[in-house]
């Protein structure tokens, strides 16, 4: 597969996602190419490609074709360490790194921008000072507790009703589908696992997901909501807690992340108090309540990781 063939198959989905986003909150991205080890995903809702494990020089020739700004405003690559100097040399910028994700070898995501105005964080300044927030936070030496009468349960298939409505009343843009029957089958598929709480009404009051590479033992955090009249009872970092305690001892999942929103200080805390470490911002990368939002890279050690 030359490069002319895969900017075909790229437009070649953007259509196809133009012609289905009427019947769709979020058209679901698109394969592209895949090979031994390696993959490329377009993003149309998001704009964007990402890429796992190809070859520099052959990405390069891809991003550099006339056509990619009219089909994706960012491109990222997730990379072995090793390969620090050839993408370097390839002209991406290095975004954030997560432990690990590769056998052994963390992978650095790497980016580069065919639309140059979405490389411009306007709110930098603002993003510094809610990560210096987070940062500031103690890590919690206990995991934090449920408020006298809330419940904690594991979500399941006849759950994905309520939790699609939580997740939609708190953002108004989402990067990915929240259509029920797509988390329906996160849930029997086993791609996500969710945790709830409920309140002692029997209310739903937050929710959080793990979506899990199994064959990695990885997960990322996502999915976190909590109903505004429930904010400030520490739901949250119970739940990612939680959700923690659930992938060591149900899935033996040996390292943990999250992609959060810098706009929100309260999640990044979240993460900070429960001892993840900040390790680098994806400058403008999909679409949020707020447009265009930069997203927060956390890693964690997990329990089953820690114990092997």
């Amino acid at each position: 597969m030359n490069e002319a063939v895969v900017i075909d198959e790229i437009r070649r989905a953007k259509d196809e996602c133009e012609k289905i986003a009427p019947q769709l909150e979020v058209p679901p991205s698109t394969l592209i190419h895949t090979g031994p080890d390696s993959s490329l995903i377009y993003d149309a809702h998001n704009e964007r490609i990402k890429i796992y494990g190809m070859d520099p020089s052959f990405t390069e020739e891809i991003v550099s074709h006339t056509a990619v700004p009219d089909l994706a405003g960012k491109v990222t690559v997730y990379a072995p360490s090793s390969q620090q100097s050839d993408w370097k040399a390839a002209g991406f910028e290095r975004e954030a790194v997560i432990q690990s994700f590769y056998e052994n070898e963390d992978a650095e995501l790497w980016a580069c921008y065919p639309q140059e105005e979405r490389r411009e964080n306007e709110k930098e300044d603002f993003h510094q000072e809610a990560l210096d927030i987070a940062l500031s936070k103690p890590v919690l030496v206990s995991a934090p507790a449920l408020p006298e009468g809330y419940r904690s349960e594991v979500g399941n298939a006849q759950d994905s009703d309520q939790i699609a409505d939580l997740l939609r009343q708190t953002f108004a843009e989402y990067p990915s589908s929240l259509d029920p029957s797509i988390i329906q089958e996160q849930i029997q598929t086993r791609a996500n696992h969710f945790r709830m709480v409920y309140d002692e009404s029997g209310h739903l009051a937050a929710v959080a997901s793990a979506e899990i590479d199994h064959e990695r033992r990885s997960a990322e955090l996502t999915d976190c909501a909590t109903d505004k009249s429930f904010q400030g009872r520490g739901l949250m970092g119970y739940l990612l807690a939680q959700l923690e305690t659930d992938l060591a001892r149900m899935f033996r999942i040996k390292d943990l992340y999250t992609i959060a929103r810098a706009d929100e200080i309260g999640i990044n805390c979240a993460f900070r108090k429960l001892g993840y470490d900040f390790s680098g911002r994806l400058v403008n990368n999909c679409r949020m309540p707020n447009g265009w939002e930069s997203m927060n890279v956390w890693c964690k050690e997990s329990l089953a990781g820690a114990n092997s």
